[in-house]
């Protein structure tokens, strides 16, 4: 059984969708670009300026770490929103912020990361002493930089708005579950009564959550379910371990046990390899890889783009297993969710146990009955349809994420467009005609223009960020799916028995103990072949057990499977609330500015 998961499953390049998309991979964290403008998403980012790096070998103020943790998101990066808002507490004139805004943040970025962040503060403090503005500036004056001055920091209100149904008006009777994963399983070992809901990590700034679920609708036992909801959340540790290649350390977050553990990749491939070994017929989710792309012959791995893509895909993974009816009971997982040494430390000291599932369950005779005689087709009938799914989920995540980064670059333009506003109100105040009332309208009506640009770029950011971390990621998740059950196919390779074999053999040493019966010289060939023969039947018995029991769980996966569709539902339903919530905000914002643009002045008279 050792390698079969790693047989089935290899990461290769396929077609791509169309020539303006990244290649799609064959497996499902392939084919994430977050980015619109790039090739394929785990390839290294092109040549050019690098702003993030000009501070890399500065010992930075502490108040670089506070306010970038405060203004960031759990993907380690600040919107332009967020960076607007910290810079808008240093005192600076808003012609001074644009300036910042446009050395340190390149024209078509929506979000900034660490480096360019601190390329921004180090800015600010420039101009707080009246020093030039520049990035040439700031490479000359890097070892000796003042520290900036943010005042009332911690005050900051960054308004991560929740997606609709989260806010909604309509309480829900029961909990929401979180959709890392498209499974809404009750505990027990069946599945024929499994329920869906829509669920939303920790970590994500936009929250799903479902119309509300009646009390009369479910069973006693999946409302206890319901209430008993796990939601495992992966964020960066805050720095990376080695001396010379260092490697990045995750911490993985469990809702309900209230733990929180250190991992490393390593270990999440670990635990995957025991669970392959344990539940070779389960849907087991597949790993993103620990590196791709190579550059001068070395692979790439430290791209941010890239780790931030892995941390997302390892959180998918986690939450696949946690919600899985089978995969979640097992001590293997309880351990790595809970246990506060390192993994590699624990392996030290304990011997898992990778015996195969099968080997300490009890086939009952119900068991073997609710297998339906057609499984065989309804397996069939699925494949034939799979890969054409796949793709189209491949193509409709990559589509989507576009159109949410296109959103999110208008949103960023317009959060500009208000600084270049306010800029310009800055020089045009004052007219050369004393007390010109016309004029200082005007202006009035200009500054109610660019508080209501940014806040068309505020909602139009929420609405992109709430697009990128509930909708996509709830394609992907499906996707997902598709993917893991498609590595279902090599049930004909791990099927395969040897009882017919046996049973020759069987036969054929029961012909040889027949004349030796009564012999008294033949007393160790006859215990020799008794053995034999007793050591296959209980080889026939545990193949027959374990046949019974890999086509219950085909039965039992494939009716897992086929449940997911309700997920897909919810999705749309969710989708669309948030749409109808951020329309609903920008026709709002709109309407709210109309009657102050008509109050400014039009005639010419009015002018002198």
């Amino acid at each position: 059984m050792s390698g079969s998961f790693f047989e089935s499953v290899q990461f290769e390049t396929g077609q791509s969708l169309s020539s303006d998309m990244p290649d799609v991979q064959s497996l499902s964290f392939s084919s994430e670009p977050l980015n619109i403008n790039i090739g394929n998403p785990w390839d290294p980012p092109g040549g050019g300026t690098d702003i993030s790096s000009i501070l890399s070998d500065v010992a930075l103020p502490e108040i670089y770490v506070s306010a970038f943790t405060i203004a960031s998101s759990n993907d380690g990066r600040v919107s332009i929103s967020a960076l607007n808002k910290i810079l808008n507490i240093s005192g600076l004139p808003h012609a001074s912020i644009e300036k910042i805004l446009n050395c340190a943040v390149p024209t078509n970025n929506t979000r900034v990361n660490r480096g360019e962040f601190n390329v921004a503060l180090a800015l600010v403090a420039l101009a707080q002493k009246n020093m030039d503005v520049s990035v040439e500036n700031l490479i000359e004056h890097k070892q000796d930089l003042p520290e900036p001055i943010l005042n009332n920091l911690e005050s900051v209100n960054f308004n991560r708005n929740l997606s609709f149904s989260a806010i909604s008006s309509r309480p829900p009777a029961l909990p929401s579950l979180q959709a890392d994963d498209p499974w809404a399983i009750p505990s027990g070992n069946g599945y024929a009564d499994i329920q869906y809901t829509v669920e939303t990590p920790s970590q994500f700034r936009s929250s799903v959550m479902q119309p509300p679920i009646t009390r009369n609708s479910i069973s006693d036992d999946e409302f206890q379910w319901f209430m008993d909801v796990d939601v495992i959340s992966i964020k960066f540790a805050p720095e990376r371990e080695g001396f010379l290649f260092k490697h990045v350390n995750y911490i993985v977050e469990s809702q309900r046990r209230e733990t929180s553990v250190v991992r490393r990749y390593s270990d999440f491939w670990w635990l995957m390899e025991c669970l392959v070994k344990r539940y070779p017929f389960r849907i087991l989710p597949a790993l993103p890889p620990k590196k791709i792309g190579v550059v001068n012959g070395f692979y790439f791995t430290v791209d941010e783009t890239f780790l931030e893509k892995r941390r997302k895909g390892l959180t998918r993974f986690l939450n696949f297993i946690t919600r899985h009816p089978v995969l979640r009971n097992d001590a293997l997982v309880e351990i790595f969710l809970t246990e506060q040494s390192q993994i590699a430390e624990w392996r030290k000291n304990n011997t898992p146990d990778l015996e195969e599932e099968y080997i300490k369950k009890q086939i009952t005779p119900e068991m073997e009955a609710n297998i339906p005689d057609n499984l065989d087709e309804r397996l069939s009938k699925v494949y034939n349809k799979l890969d054409d799914a796949i793709e189209h989920y491949r193509n409709m995540c990559n589509l989507m994420e576009r159109m949410a980064r296109r959103q999110e670059g208008m949103a960023a333009d317009y959060m500009r467009y208000s600084l270049a506003l306010n800029s310009l109100i800055e020089k045009e105040k004052g007219c050369y005609i004393d007390d010109c009332y016309n004029c200082s309208q005007v202006v009035h009506g200009l500054e109610q223009v660019s508080i209501h640009f940014q806040k068309t770029g505020a909602v139009m950011e929420d609405a992109a960020i709430a697009t990128l971390d509930t909708v996509l990621e709830n394609l992907k998740r499906h996707r997902d799916l598709l993917v893991s059950f498609r590595t279902f196919e090599r049930r004909d390779r791990l099927a395969v028995d040897t009882i017919e074999t046996l049973n020759s053999r069987i036969e054929t040493n029961q012909a040889k103990l027949t004349p030796l019966a009564g012999v008294k010289d033949a007393e160790l060939e006859v215990d020799r072949l008794t053995n034999v023969i007793q050591k296959d039947r209980t080889d026939i018995e545990l193949q027959r057990k374990r046949k019974i029991f890999l086509r219950h769980c085909f039965y039992a996966e494939l009716t897992l499977f086929h449940k997911s569709s309700a997920f897909i539902s919810l999705l749309y339903q969710n989708f669309v609330n948030d749409q109808i919530k951020y329309s609903q905000q920008l026709y709002e914002n709109w309407k709210s500015l109309s009657p102050k643009v008509y109050d400014m002045p039009i005639e010419t008279n009015g002018f002198g």
